[in-house]
């Protein structure tokens, strides 16, 4: 029980603190695996003597249901940790600016973006030497395949209205499927239909037939190029000089080198079946300007 919950508590997930092994449904006989939670002797307590608690404490309900949820959720994860390929990521992010960063975060995440588990780190606590050692103690502490992702560039902190907590940064599917599935590097297709009447274009990237990210690209209003894909909409002002053609191709190439599929189709034409063609040509409807 101890290694399935990697030694720690199912629910505030410490450890290197008193464990118990709990008996989730109070009989103290039934002894089968799915009857026992690993609990820390404060949670443990918690639920015992709810009424005893202060307001402070963070675990105010924690009934036997509860347990049972966090329980099975915690043991999935931390098994999932041992399969390669199984889509368990620990995404890393820095808060602050380039001059200071003031905090990191280590979200531990299921790859439909479901938070499992997740770490902060303060100045106040240490420096970032002691951060980074305690996250990777911490993380490979879980198991051999749980892969690690670093947002590039620090984050400012922001608050839910409702409850005033930060914020935490998730990766999203498609994201880890690249990061973490093997079969990323041979079975991962993009597809480009150009439309060869309007300026505009779709891009498609699929796994093993299963779609994970899709993004429209076309001019808009003759002044810009309007990308909008699954996780942001954004409109680009059209640059005087190189042509229209030549800086969408650049946009669309930096979109397949961020993705880096192992196959790249292109066509054109008819939407149903459409004709497959070599490299990236443009109509020359995509000059159209605006006066």
């Amino acid at each position: 029980m101890l290694a399935a919950n990697a030694n720690r508590c199912c629910v505030c997930k410490r450890r290197d603190v008193g464990l118990n092994l709990h008996h989730i449904d109070g009989d103290s006989s039934n002894t089968k695996d799915l009857n026992l939670a690993v609990l820390c002797v404060q949670d443990h307590d918690r639920h015992h003597r709810p009424l005893t608690n202060e307001p402070s404490v963070q675990h105010l309900e924690l009934s036997a249901e509860e347990i049972l949820r966090r329980k099975v959720s915690w043991e999935k994860f931390v098994g999932a940790c041992q399969v390669p390929g199984s889509g368990i990521i620990a995404t890393i992010t820095m808060f602050g600016t380039e001059q200071l960063i003031h905090s990191a975060q280590v979200v531990y995440q299921w790859e439909d973006e479901t938070i499992e588990h997740q770490q902060s780190f303060f100045l106040l606590n240490g420096g970032y030497d002691q951060w980074a050692e305690e996250l990777l103690r911490e993380t490979t502490s879980l198991g051999p395949n749980i892969s690690i992702a670093m947002l590039e560039d620090p984050q400012p902190v922001e608050h839910c209205p409702c409850c005033g907590t930060g914020y935490s940064h998730v990766l999203k599917p498609a994201l880890v499927s690249k990061l973490t599935d093997p079969r990323w590097k041979t079975r991962s297709v993009m597809s480009v239909y150009v439309n060869p009447e309007n300026p505009s274009l779709a891009i498609s990237l699929a796994l093993e037939r299963k779609q994970m990210y899709s993004a429209t690209l076309h001019l808009c209003q003759g002044k810009y190029l309007h990308f909008e894909c699954d996780y942001f909409d954004e409109r680009v002002e059209i640059r005087s000089k190189p042509s229209v053609r030549t800086q969408v191709s650049r946009l669309v190439s930096k979109v397949i080198s961020e993705w880096n599929p192992a196959y790249i189709l292109i066509g054109t034409g008819n939407t149903e079946k459409p004709q497959i063609i070599n490299a990236l040509n443009l109509p020359k409807c995509w000059e159209r300007r605006s006066r």
